[in-house]
């Protein structure tokens, strides 16, 4: 039994069930699987569900008899070509016979039947069947193949012209089968492309090859174009037929668009590796341009600048030599190295390499320096292979940018333009900080003239100050600052920020300095004193009002009392001795240049011995995120922790508010201490301008209530002195405001005072009511000397506390005769 044959089924159709079962046991051993059927209704269904091989029909049944039920099937598309062999006990006459196969039986056999006969016959029919329907899945597959194939695939004549195409080839081109069968490929597509192929295809047919491919574009819907790679072979038929071309289209526009994408990506990775060789070089560049802005010094660039070359370059060795200074600057960097910058001495010969870039004025590369025999010491050891390039300013040499590799090295032209671009920046870095220091340099000792060069030595006070320029010191500001000791002890404070920067604002500044020391001789009053200041501010004949805010001061040591006036300053502020700090808070009046006649006013305080004032401008508490008051605040808590000794005191105070970042404004800080004591000797200039006796005599109050005199002595020796004073005013000066010493020292429990004049004393007056000062002076001190020369006149006194032990002689030294 063949395989496969219980797949294979035969209908079996009689109304009489013993025949069924005859023929059931005939057909048995064949395999087949046997189906019943017991009328012409129950066969036709059968045929509706099952295929069969054959059918085994009885020609007289009840219903539809054999010969109309094989008309039936007959009639049927699916059923016509099933083969009938009927099987009846019937007359045997020929009319029933030709019936029978009118009917479509290919057999006619009578009962009894044969049992190896009808086996036989079934058999044959069985094994066509299984044939027939190999060769229908075998033709479904290649149809199958050819119309479900994921390429497009088409039939055509030996002329080319196509009979049959599938579903990807429709898919393809964008048209319907009936578009494209009864053409040729060279009328499916552009003109340009007609007979692409006709050598080959004449070729293909005529056995010289068995294949062939090529591309040809195709015209899709709209005129589109569609670019296909056509594989040509030919389908032999067995019976010696004429040959099919077998065409198979493959779409080629994906490929193309990854061509495209391929040779973007090429031309993307190409510009990429551009881009990042570009990157590179401006990052070296930006390296550079890093080290010139964050550099302070040329010295500092250098050393910036020779460490990002050696990480660029990845070289051993780096060197930069600057010849055009009065003493060649020689850098040097090396690998883990600190760079070390050098001036040579005057007299000191470059070497080879930088005598050959200076004569060339472009780079040089040398392979093996050992082999050339130059002279390479600027990269400070031995070297096998250097390139060096030249430093330019404007056109003009101004050394050499060398570097160098312990191995054999040849430096490519991307190495060589590095550096050459290196060098440029480089030459522009050292121009620029060249310029930045020589301006830092002229605006550093430009602002420096302009401020006081020291400042006074006054009995009871020490004063410190500071000055920081803003903008890294390059451009001169508008703070000003000053101290002036006054006759009679008294010192005036000023301190001023003139709005703006630059020449212009320093030259404010310097005049409105200058005015103020000559105003100070005119006014004692600082309300009156700003008046004046401002009204010379107003006549400075500046095309735009030039607006400045001011704090004068007078300070008296002898009292204490500090008289100020603030023209839109930041307020003073008060450091008492114990520590605790106020700001002077009365309201400020308008700054100076703004108004004409504003009234300044002044105010008054006073300060306790160990109280210090501080007068600052606002780059000192102004920060751009903040309010004022944070800063106010911030430099109230700093003062009052920054000790007795001011020039401490200043250092702490610009520590505790000094930014890590860069500050645009200039700081100015003054800082005025009142000592506890006014010291063992005091020495004052004094005149009779209005308050200067006053003044001098509350100084001397105080000195010598320090030195430890009680009330009585404390009074005769202020009046023996006030009268030694009232002389020189009138026999030196003519009652004139001319300038006269006065000196106070406590010497081993004496006190001694001397008055010294630079007049000529006139012939005294005689009047009952004149000449008893001298006497009065002999009474209240224990010596009084009169000495009188042309340079002028001194009275010397002297008397002894009564606190103190007395002298080795236990008596008081006479006086001498004087003019009253």
């Amino acid at each position: 039994m063949s395989e496969g044959r219980a797949d294979t089924a035969i209908l079996l159709v009689d109304d009489h069930e013993e025949n069924l079962l005859a023929l059931e046991a005939i057909l048995e051993p064949t395999g087949y699987r046997l189906v019943r059927a017991r009328s012409g209704d129950e066969a036709l269904k059968a045929l509706l569900r099952d295929e069969f091989a054959a059918i085994l029909l009885d020609v007289q049944m009840p219903g539809i008899d054999g010969f109309e039920t094989a008309q039936l099937i007959r009639a049927r598309e699916r059923t016509r070509s099933v083969p009938i062999i009927f099987v009846t006990a019937i007359n045997k006459a020929p009319e029933h016979v030709f019936r029978g196969y009118e009917s479509g039986a290919v057999d006619y056999l009578f009962k009894p039947v044969d049992p190896l006969i009808l086996r036989s016959k079934v058999e044959v029919f069985g094994e066509l069947y299984e044939r027939g329907r190999s060769l229908a899945e075998r033709e479904e597959q290649l149809r199958a193949t050819f119309e479900d194939a994921p390429i497009g695939m088409a039939r055509a004549d030996p002329a080319g012209r196509i009979r049959h195409v599938n579903r990807a080839l429709e898919e393809t081109v964008g048209r319907a089968a009936g578009e494209l069968i009864g053409h040729t490929l060279d009328e499916l597509g552009p003109q340009a492309d007609v007979g692409i192929d006709a050598v080959r295809r004449a070729e293909l047919m005529s056995g010289a090859i068995r294949h062939y491919e090529c591309e040809r574009r195709l015209t899709g819907p709209r005129g589109t174009t569609i670019p296909v790679l056509v594989s040509a072979s030919l389908a032999r038929p067995t019976n010696g037929g004429r040959p099919d071309l077998i065409l198979q289209l493959q779409d080629l526009r994906e490929r193309h668009r990854a061509q495209r994408d391929r040779e973007q990506l090429i031309r993307a990775q190409s510009a990429r590796a551009q881009a990042e060789a570009a990157a590179e070089r401006l990052q070296v560049m930006q390296s550079i341009a890093a080290a010139a802005l964050g550099a302070e010094g040329l010295e500092e660039l250098l050393r910036e600048l020779l460490d990002r070359i050696l990480d660029a370059l990845d070289v051993d060795r780096a060197a930069a030599v600057l010849t055009d200074e009065a003493r060649p600057i020689t850098a040097r960097a090396a690998g883990g190295v600190e760079t070390v910058v050098e001036r040579e001495a005057r007299e000191t010969v470059v070497d080879g390499v930088v005598e050959r870039v200076a004569r060339e004025r472009g780079p040089i590369t040398i392979v093996d320096v050992p082999a050339e025999g130059i002279d390479a010491s600027s990269l400070g050891g031995a070297i096998t292979s250097l390139l060096a390039v030249p430093l330019l300013d404007g056109g003009r040499v101004i050394g050499s940018l060398q570097v160098g590799t312990l191995t054999r090295r040849a430096f490519d032209r991307e190495a060589v333009g590095l550096l050459r671009l290196a060098a440029d920046r480089a030459g522009l870095a050292i121009a620029r900080t060249r310029l930045y220091e020589r301006e830092r340099r002229i605006a550093h000792e430009l602002q420096r003239s302009l401020l006081p060069k020291r400042l006074p030595d006054v009995a009871g006070v020490a004063l410190g100050a500071r000055y920081e320029p803003g903008e890294n010191g390059t451009a001169v500001g508008g703070d000003w600052y000053d101290a002036v000791a006054l006759p009679s002890g008294r010192i005036a404070l000023a301190i001023g920020d003139v709005v703006g920067r630059g020449i212009e604002a320093a030259a404010t500044m310097g005049q409105m300095r200058s005015a103020l020391r000559a105003i100070l001789m005119q006014a004692d009053d600082t309300g009156k004193m700003a008046d004046r200041l401002n009204r010379f501010t107003l006549g400075l004949g500046s095309d735009e009002a030039i607006m400045t805010t001011v704090v004068l001061a007078i300070l008296e040591p002898g009292t204490g009392t500090l008289r100020f006036t603030n023209a839109g300053h930041p307020p003073p502020l008060l450091v008492g001795a114990d520590g605790s700090a106020a700001y002077l808070a009365e309201p400020p009046s308008p700054p100076m240049g703004v108004l004409a006649t504003p009234r300044y006013k002044e105010h008054t305080t006073r300060l306790e011995p160990g109280a210090a004032l501080v007068l600052y401008t606002d780059g000192l508490v102004e920060e751009p995120s903040e309010v004022l008051d944070v800063g106010l605040e911030r430099l109230r808590e700093a003062a009052s922790a920054m000790g007795t000794d001011v020039e401490s005191a200043c250092e702490s105070l610009l520590d505790s508010l000094r930014d890590e970042t860069a500050r645009s404004d200039d700081v100015t800080l003054l800082v005025v201490r009142l000592q506890e004591t006014l010291g063992e000797k005091v020495s004052l200039e004094v005149s009779n301008e209005s308050g200067g006796l006053f003044t001098m005599r509350q100084t001397l109050r105080r000195w010598l209530v320090e030195q430890g005199a009680d009330a009585d002595e404390t009074e005769d020796v202020i009046m023996a002195c006030n009268e030694a004073c009232e002389n020189s005013v009138e026999h030196a000066y003519d009652c004139g405001d001319d300038l006269f010493a006065v000196d106070f020292e406590h010497e081993q429990g004496e006190i001694c005072v001397s008055v010294r004049d630079h007049g000529t004393w006139r012939e005294p007056r005689e009047t009952p009511e004149r000449g008893r000062g001298l006497p009065l002076m002999r009474k209240l001190m224990d010596v009084v000397e009169v000495q009188a020369r042309p340079a002028g006149t001194t009275v010397r006194m002297s008397r002894r506390l009564a606190a103190a032990p007395p002298t080795a002689a236990g008596q008081p030294r006479a006086g001498s005769a004087g003019s009253g």
